[in-house]
């Protein structure tokens, strides 16, 4: 039985394992996906080009002070998250944020930066919510940070504006 046409015929191990792919490959299979979901060619190495809200930066679609926002809002909620022991965001990765830090709950860090996480997070979810339609711009910004998902743009845009107003 011949291989597909379509499989690329990779060498194999003396053991008989299949050798692994190289790195270009790997960043060439990687550029390719990026390419096919809209980031142009010359953007496609970029570290914005792997997330939706990154490449709405690339795109220009919202401007750096948004995008330093939206970063700012996702370390904001994470630090929250974990300061209060809630379960990650995303279970199957690894939380750069508290490396040294040690476990969940109260014990993750000294009383003034839990606090600080705390305030943080209230005023920015105040502002929000104060704002009128606040819940769909908060909806927005969960879902196109948070969860790598697209989301209306406007509602993200305004919602990246009461952040931008709040922290300056």
């Amino acid at each position: 039985m011949r291989p597909s046409p379509f499989l690329k015929i990779r060498q194999r191990e003396p053991s008989g394992r299949l050798q692994r792919e190289s790195v270009a490959e790997i960043t060439a299979t990687a550029t390719r996906n990026r390419i096919r979901v809209g980031v142009r060619p010359g953007d496609a190495r970029s570290q914005l080009a792997g997330s939706v809200f990154g490449r709405l930066c690339l795109q220009q679609e919202i401007n750096a002070r948004q995008y330093e926002a939206g970063c700012r809002f996702g370390v904001t909620v994470v630090r929250y998250a974990k300061v209060m022991g809630f379960a990650s965001l995303n279970p199957r990765s690894l939380d750069m944020l508290m490396l040294g830090g040690g476990g969940h709950g109260e014990e993750a860090g000294d009383a003034e930066a839990i606090a600080q996480a705390r305030r943080r997070y209230e005023d920015m979810f105040t502002a929000l919510n104060d704002a009128p339609d606040g819940k769909r711009y908060l909806r927005a910004l969960k879902t196109c940070i948070l969860q790598n998902q697209h989301a209306e743009l406007g509602d993200l845009r305004c919602g990246l504006n009461i952040l931008c107003r709040l922290w300056g």
